[in-house]
């Protein structure tokens, strides 16, 4: 593994997203939503084939660093309260989010929308956090989720709905 994807998830590891996460909420939204018995070699080569693009893990980094910075703003920066609340608007957590999906696919973006909509598992637990501010790492979570199960229709050659 190349130091930069290693740096990407460790930092999502530090921030409370391991890879069993991500694997997990890609099982669960597969079954969900497609209700296939889930292939796990397949699965995991689906996460590691996300994970280890370097543009992915560019976007995971600046996005991780801007919610470290987002906590340590002072209280009298406008933004810092936009970004407590993850004002509607402000958009940037989306477009990092949706720069992931759009290396894989046109529907791995669309179902980005859908869980970022909808927020289940871990990406809700995350949003609603008020000890710290997430304002996009429940994004890059959902843009995960969603890349690899695409991922995963496409090693499995090909999304067949």
């Amino acid at each position: 593994m190349k130091e930069l994807q290693e740096a990407a998830i460790n930092k999502l590891a530090q921030r409370g997203v391991s890879l069993g996460d991500i694997t997990d909420g890609t099982r669960t939204f597969l079954t969900g939503k497609y209700k296939d018995a889930i292939e796990e070699e397949v699965l995991t080569q689906s996460i590691t084939r996300v994970l280890h693009k370097d543009e992915v893990a560019d976007i995971i980094l600046t996005a991780l660093y801007l919610d470290e910075q987002a906590e340590s703003m002072p209280d009298s920066q406008p933004l810092k309260a936009r970004l407590q609340r993850d004002a509607n608007g402000h958009n940037v957590d989306e477009i990092l989010a949706i720069a992931i999906t759009q290396q894989f696919s046109a529907a791995a973006t669309v179902h980005y929308g859908l869980l970022d909509d909808l927020k289940p598992g871990l990406i809700g637990i995350i949003n609603d956090k008020t000890d710290s501010i997430n304002v996009y790492l429940d994004d890059i979570l959902a843009a995960l989720i969603a890349s690899s199960a695409m991922t995963y229709l496409e090693l499995l050659g090909g999304n067949k709905y």
